[in-house]
C-alpha cells in the first residue's frame, strides 16, 4: 500500500517536456511509481481529474531568514499557498550564519528588529543543526552572506581588507560550504559592501568554484551604472568559472530603461561564450528596499555614525539633498512600507510625510533615515512592466520572490505583494504572453534546482522527493496588493512537501513537513 496516490493527473514534470496523463504514487517522502494506471491502493488517494500536477516550486531568492519568519512563522504560509516547497535563504549579502563576532548579525537589521532575538549558534554548522531540530511549511536551505562575514571582521568600518582578514573570511566560507551552505551571496549596493573590491570577490569566487557552489550577486548598481555592474559580475564569473546568479535583475528609473537590450545582450553573449550565468526576476514593477540605499555612496560609507555626521554638517547635508534632487527618483510618490518602532509612517507616501513636516520630499527622506535608520523600507514604482515581462520570459531567467513567508498577521507593517503572489502572477503573465505552461513550470522548478545544486527536487520522477502541487491553471490568481498585501494567492488546491500536505483542498493544513536542506 502506498502512502499517497494521485490519479488521472495532467503531469507537467518540470523538465520542460510535453505534459502527459498518468497516476503518481508516493511512499513516505519519495515518488515511487509513475504509470498510466496504478491499481495498488493507498492510504490517501486524490483524484486529480485532469488538473495539472507539477513539481513544487523552488525560490532561490528568499529572505525568510532576514525577516525572521523561519522562527516567527515557520509555516511560511504566503509561500506554500503559492506552491513553493523549497526556498534558498541567505541572499543579498545577509545570512544568519556564521556569526564570527557580535557585529555579524547587524547585516540583518534593515529587515528585522534584532532586539531580544535568541541566538544559540555561531558557526554555519551549528545554525544548520539548530534548524534541523525544527520543521517548516517548506524545505529551507541557505547561502552565506558576504556582509555577514565581512562585518564580523571589520565591524562598521568601511575599508579594504588586509590579507589576514580576507584569509579568515575565506576559511569561514570553506567551513560553511563543507557544512552544507549552497554558496555565497553579496549585496554590493548596501552600505557595508560598497567598498568591496573585485579582488575580494575574485578570491571568494575561486573558493565557491572549488566547491561547485553558487555565487548570488546583488549588483552594485541597477540604474545609471547597470552595464558596469553587470560587467563586474560577469568578469568574475569569466575569470573563475564560478556558477553565477544575478539577483532580481531589473532596470531602475525611466532614464535607464533604454539600456535593457544592451543588458540582455551582454549577459547572452557571456552565456554563449561559456559563462555559467543566470538571473532571477520578480513579476512586479515596484521595488522594496531600505530608504537609506537612495543616499549617495559617499554619504553611507563608514556606516550610520559617519552618515549622521554628514547630516549635521550644513555643507555636506546640502550635497546629499542636491544628489537626491537630481537622482531622478520621485520621492513624493514613494510609499513607506515599514519603519522603526518609534515612527508611525507605514502606509503613507513620502509626499504626505513631507507635507506634514512642511519640507521637501528630499528633506523628509533625510528625516526618516535619521530617525528610523536602516529599518525604514519603502516601495518605489521605478520599473517598466513591459520590460519586467521581457526579462521574465528570457531563457536565462528564474522566478524569485525576493520576499519571505508571512502569515496574515501584519504587525503594523506592509510587505511587498511578491511575498504572497509571485508564482501566481508569473503563471498568469507567462500564459498571457503565449509561454507554454511546461516552460513556465520549468522556470519555477527544475531550472532553479539545477542551478543551486538542490538534488532530487524540482522534477517529477521516480526516486525524487514528493514535492508536488496540484492546480487548475485557469483558477490561479494573485490577490495581494501594496495597500493590502496580506492576501493569499488562489488556485493551488494541493501542495505536498516531502509527501505530506501543507495545503489540501485550497486550505493550509497546519502540517510542517519541510526540513532544512544541506548541499551535498
Amino acid at each position: 500500500m502506498y502512502s499517497l496516490l494521485i490519479k488521472n493527473a495532467n503531469i507537467i514534470d518540470g523538465s520542460g517536456k510535453a505534459r502527459f496523463t498518468a497516476d503518481v504514487a508516493v511512499q513516505g517522502d519519495q515518488i515511487v511509481n509513475i504509470a498510466p494506471k496504478i491499481k495498488t491502493p493507498a492510504q490517501i488517494t486524490i483524484e486529480a481529474d485532469g488538473k495539472v500536477l507539477a513539481p513544487g516550486f523552488i525560490d532561490l531568492q528568499n529572505h525568510s531568514d532576514a525577516y525572521w519568519q523561519i522562527f516567527d512563522n515557520p509555516s511560511l504560509d504566503s509561500l506554500i499557498t503559492q506552491g513553493y516547497t523549497t526556498i534558498l535563504m541567505g541572499n543579498c549579502g545577509a545570512s544568519l550564519a556564521p556569526l564570527l563576532s557580535s557585529q555579524a548579525l547587524l547585516a540583518m537589521q534593515k529587515w528585522h528588529n534584532l532586539e531580544g532575538v535568541n541566538i544559540n549558534w555561531v558557526s554555519f554548522s551549528e545554525f544548520i543543526e539548530e534548524l534541523s531540530k525544527r520543521r517548516f511549511g517548506c524545505n529551507v536551505g541557505s547561502l552565506v552572506g558576504y556582509s555577514t562575514l565581512r562585518r564580523a571582521v571589520v565591524g562598521d568600518q568601511i575599508r579594504g581588507l588586509q590579507k589576514g582578514e580576507l584569509e579568515a573570511i575565506g576559511r569561514a566560507l570553506k567551513q560553511s560550504l563543507e557544512s552544507g551552505a549552497f554558496g555565497l551571496s553579496s549585496g554590493l549596493s548596501y552600505a557595508h559592501e560598497i567598498i568591496v573590491s573585485e579582488l575580494e570577490l575574485f578570491e571568494l569566487a575561486k573558493i565557491i568554484k572549488n566547491y561547485s557552489a553558487l555565487f548570488s550577486i546583488h549588483l552594485r548598481n541597477e540604474g545609471d551604472e547597470i552595464i558596469e555592474a553587470i560587467d563586474e559580475a560577469l568578469d568574475i564569473a569569466k575569470a573563475t568559472g564560478v556558477n553565477l546568479k544575478i539577483s532580481h535583475l531589473k532596470i531602475r528609473n525611466q532614464a535607464n530603461w533604454h539600456k535593457l537590450p544592451e543588458v540582455l545582450n551582454v549577459i547572452d553573449t557571456a552565456y554563449m561564450q561559456g559563462t555559467d550565468v543566470h538571473f532571477d526576476v520578480y513579476p512586479y514593477d515596484t521595488v522594496w528596499q531600505a530608504l537609506y540605499a537612495y543616499l549617495p555612496k559617499w554619504a553611507i560609507e563608514g556606516g550610520r555614525t559617519t552618515m549622521l555626521r554628514h547630516f549635521a554638517d550644513p555643507v555636506q547635508k546640502n550635497k546629499v539633498l542636491s544628489f537626491l534632487n537630481n537622482s531622478g527618483v520621485k520621492f513624493s510618490t514613494m510609499y513607506v512600507a515599514s519603519t522603526a518602532t518609534k515612527l508611525n509612517f507605514s502606509g503613507k507616501t513620502v509626499g504626505q510625510i513631507a507635507k506634514n513636516m512642511e519640507s521637501s520630499g528630499e528633506q523628509a527622506v533625510l528625516k526618516l533615515v535619521e530617525n528610523g535608520g536602516s529599518e525604514v523600507l519603502v516601495f518605489e514604482q521605478s520599473l517598466n512592466m513591459g520590460q519586467v515581462k521581457e526579462i521574465i520570459l528570457h531563457p536565462l531567467s528564474f522566478i524569485g520572490t525576493d520576499g519571505a513567508g508571512f502569515g496574515l498577521k501584519n504587525n503594523n507593517r506592509l510587505v511587498h505583494p511578491r511575498c504572497f503572489g509571485t508564482a501566481a502572477k508569473f503563471l498568469n503573465i507567462a500564459q498571457g504572453a503565449g509561454e507554454s505552461l511546461e516552460g513556465a513550470i520549468k522556470k519555477l522548478s527544475s531550472a532553479p534546482a539545477k542551478k543551486a545544486g538542490i538534488k532530487k527536487r524540482g522534477e517529477i520522477k521516480i526516486g525524487n522527493f514528493a514535492d508536488l502541487v496540484i492546480f487548475d491553471p485557469a483558477k490561479v490568481k494573485d490577490r495581494a496588493t501594496y495597500e493590502n498585501p496580506y492576501q493569499f494567492s488562489e488556485g493551488m488546491e494541493y501542495v505536498f512537501v516531502n509527501g505530506k500536505a501543507a495545503v489540501a483542498e485550497g486550505k493550509i493544513t497546519g502540517q510542517l513537513p519541510g526540513y532544512v536542506l544541506r548541499k551535498n
